[in-house]
């Protein structure tokens, strides 16, 4: 069994449990490997992202991530071709479809199991738009008691942003290529509750304050 990520809701520093579909038949498909379930690009001492490839990090709950790594296109024609490396690159060879709701939803509960939203921003359209980075963000909120509140996770996006190469470049392009990964709470505030002052209906005698009036 793939050893839980809270119970039931996330603990702070423990990696997102993830996997692929739903499935018809099954539900959820994950790999046993909990820290390699939803990972990302990894910095390292070498800026090259070439020479980085493979190196990957878990996504942890809470904790906010960036990282990133140059890379220099020495020859632009194929603007698509370098576009799927930069892309390939940064999501890995394993990118997950879904997050669970919390840290230990079993894989039957599919709806218990959020699918990850994919998005692309481009700045401006040219003759080759190519892949500059990916922001992951996760909605979670504090779910149940306010004495003690669980963190589930409601959504999760995966965003592509793009760049404007222009082309033909006689020189190399240099492109400075990042994930980031943000954590947004989006819990609705707490509001304090009071009990209504309770209703004062005394009828006293005619005579109560006699003989004082």
């Amino acid at each position: 069994a793939v050893p839980l990520s809270g119970n039931p809701g996330y603990v702070v520093g423990l990696p997102l449990v993830a996997g692929f579909g739903p499935n018809a038949t099954v539900g959820i498909i994950q790999t046993k490997d909990r820290f390699g379930q939803l990972t990302v690009m990894k910095s390292s001492s070498h800026q090259d992202c070439l020479q980085m490839e493979g190196l990957r990090t878990p996504v942890l709950f809470g904790y906010n991530l960036i990282s990133g790594c140059i890379m220099r296109i020495t020859n632009i024609t194929n603007c698509l071709q370098w576009s799927r490396i930069i892309k390939n690159m940064l999501i890995g060879p394993n990118f997950p479809q879904s997050v669970a709701s919390f840290g230990n939803t079993p894989v039957q509960n599919v709806k218990d199991w959020v699918t990850i939203k994919h998005a692309t921003s481009i700045i401006q359209r040219c003759g080759c738009e190519l892949v500059e980075s990916l922001v992951l963000e996760v909605k979670w909120t504090k779910y149940g008691s306010l004495i003690n509140p669980q963190a589930k996770i409601v959504e999760v996006t995966l965003t592509f942003e793009e760049t404007c190469i222009l082309k033909p470049s006689k020189t190399a392009t240099t492109l400075h290529i990042s994930t980031s990964v943000k954590f947004t709470d989006v819990s609705a505030s707490a509001q304090p509750g009071y009990k209504s002052k309770p209703m004062l209906d005394a009828k006293l005698p005619y005579d109560f304050f006699f003989p004082f009036v």
